[in-house]
């Protein structure tokens, strides 16, 4: 893949980069290669695999990501583990998406 704006740090330009018509391998790329935490969160919704996105929400090192993830997981054991998070935002996150979760 050639150079794509989804490589820069500045995260309007990555943003700009990640497209909802990118090839699976190429939205890969981006989830774990992008210096912008938007480009990796906008890549990881894209390809829409829950384990891509449970492995983000945990592990990604920008709470953004973290917190953004959190709202789309299904999984009750992973948000109970983000609300441990260091980032108050993300605990506050998985416990809003826990919490619909029992509701249902």
């Amino acid at each position: 893949m050639p150079y794509a704006n989804w490589r820069s740090m500045d995260d309007e330009t990555a943003m700009r980069g990640v497209h909802p018509d990118m090839t699976r391998k190429e939205l890969i790329e981006v989830a774990y290669h992008a210096r912008s935490g938007v480009a990796r969160r906008i890549a990881v919704v894209y390809l829409d695999d829950p384990e891509i996105t449970r492995a983000f929400a945990l592990e990604d090192r920008d709470p953004m990501v973290r917190r953004g993830l959190a709202r789309r997981l299904t999984d009750a054991k992973s948000l109970e583990r983000l609300l441990e998070d260091a980032d108050s935002s993300v605990r506050k996150a998985a416990a809003g998406t826990l919490r619909k979760l029992q509701e249902k």
